[in-house]
C-alpha cells in the first residue's frame, strides 16, 4: 500500500518502528534508493548507530511530500511550442520583410514502430556473418534481421 502523500516526517516516524527496507516496500511511493535520496535532499539525517532516519518536526521540509524531492527521469516537462504569430519578419539590419520559415513549416513525425523484444538462439557462425553484414551496411543487428524477415514475409505468401 503505497502512499502518494507520504511526508518526510511520516517516513522518519514509520522508520522508528520498522526497518527502512520494509518501510520502502510497504508505504513509499518510490523505491528504496529514490526514497533514501529524497530523505537526504530534504535534510533528514541517518544515524549509523540506530540505523534510523531522523528529521526535526520544526525543519522546513518535514511536512513536504516525499515526491517533492524525487528526481524522476520519467517525468518530462513539455517543450514549449514555437508559435509563429506573423508570417513576415522584418530584418533589423536591412529593414526588408522576410518570410518566417517556422510559420509555414509542415510538422512531420516519423512513423513509430511498436517493437517486441524477442530472444532466439542461432548458429554462432551465422550470428557473426549477420553482424559483419550489419556493420558493412551501417545497420544495427536487429535492424538487419528485421529487414530480412520483412522481405521474406512479403515474398512468401501465407498459407
Amino acid at each position: 500500500m503505497t502512499n502518494e502523500n507520504l511526508t518526510i516526517l511520516e517516513v522518519t516516524k514509520l522508520n522508528e518502528s520498522m526497518k527502512f527496507l520494509d518501510l520502502a516496500k510497504e508505504h513509499a511511493p518510490v523505491g528504496k534508493e529514490k526514497l533514501r535520496e529524497a530523505l537526504k535532499s530534504a535534510g533528514a539525517t541517518f544515524d549509523q548507530r540506530t540505523k534510523r532516519w531522523h528529521i526535526d518536526r520544526s525543519h522546513p521540509n518535514a511536512d513536504k511530500k516525499v515526491l517533492d524531492f524525487v528526481q524522476s527521469s520519467r517525468v518530462r516537462k513539455p517543450k514549449p511550442k514555437k508559435n509563429a504569430t506573423e508570417p513576415l519578419k522584418v530584418d533589423p539590419v536591412t529593414g526588408q520583410s522576410q518570410l518566417d520559415d517556422d510559420y509555414f513549416a509542415i510538422e512531420t513525425r516519423p512513423e513509430q514502430i511498436v517493437r517486441k523484444k524477442v530472444s532466439l538462439d542461432m548458429d554462432v557462425s551465422l550470428h557473426k556473418k549477420l553482424k559483419q553484414i550489419a556493420l558493412q551496411n551501417d545497420l544495427k543487428l536487429y535492424q538487419l534481421v528485421e529487414k530480412v524477415l520483412k522481405e521474406y514475409t512479403q515474398r512468401k505468401p501465407t498459407e
